[in-house]
């Protein structure tokens, strides 16, 4: 069971278990924390950190038996049971979630579609037809939906989250550029794509700057800073102890 465990803990975990699905899919019986740790970036030490949180214990001389930390992983991001889907937005970023087909093998499965454009609406993707959104309190009291996408226009997504709100929905998987504001009790996942675009061009400026290498992204990316005097960003300065004067 977990214990201690931070957001950021969790957004490593997914990044574990795609590792250890491809060993594991490979033959691959048995991979030790240092080999994991070329794999991820992450330093050996916090992969054992963070393994170790959800029980995951690897034995010294030996490493981690690849079978059982995959099965382990799998069951705790809930990989090992069924979620149904809906997802309002079947534009071109709606159409490509609906379409990967890594989503339903993980057990994510899309029930129902929806949609304002009445060019959008009647027309069926991976067999599901695509509703008005008007329909969506209808169908949700006959369907049990575990998480709702938003793949709509910032605008339109305050709307839909709320529709969501209101029909029940607890976990919403959010592709709009906007902050939803829901009840506390609703689990939000934003994926902001235009943000990790401009960071993915911040650290490339740093770079062509010569301000750090891919290393440096790796293990100091949170130490750059923005040098005024010089204009660019650079590595920020550690700080030690002082040094005792001598007497």
């Amino acid at each position: 069971m977990a214990r201690d465990i931070t957001i950021n803990a969790i957004k490593r975990l997914p990044i574990y278990f795609v590792i250890f699905e491809d060993l594991y899919a490979r033959g691959v019986h048995r991979v030790s924390s240092s080999e994991l740790s070329s794999y991820t970036k992450f330093t050996a030490s916090q992969i054992r950190a963070d393994l170790n949180t959800f029980g995951a214990e690897g034995r010294q001389g030996y490493g981690y038996n690849v079978e059982t930390i995959y099965m382990d992983l799998k069951g705790v991001l809930g990989l090992d049971y069924k979620k149904n889907l809906i997802l309002t937005g079947v534009g071109n970023i709606g159409q490509a979630i609906i379409q990967s087909h890594e989503f339903e093998s993980s057990g994510f499965k899309f029930i129902g579609l929806f949609d304002s454009n009445p060019n959008m609406i009647g027309l069926s993707f991976n067999g599901i037809k695509v509703r008005n959104i008007s329909e969506l309190e209808d169908f949700a009291k006959n369907n049990t939906i575990d998480i709702g996408v938003i793949a709509v226009t910032s605008n339109s997504a305050r709307d839909v989250a709320r529709t969501y709100e209101k029909i029940g929905i607890k976990a919403v998987w959010n592709f709009a550029p906007t902050v939803l504001d829901l009840d506390k009790d609703i689990i939000v996942e934003n994926v902001p794509l235009s943000e990790s675009l401009f960071t993915l061009n911040y650290l490339l400026k740093c770079k062509n700057d010569g301000t750090f290498t891919s290393d440096d992204y790796v293990n100091r990316a949170k130490d750059i800073v923005y040098d005024k005097e010089l204009g660019r960003y650079r590595k920020s300065k550690k700080r030690g102890r002082p040094r005792k004067e001598s007497k």
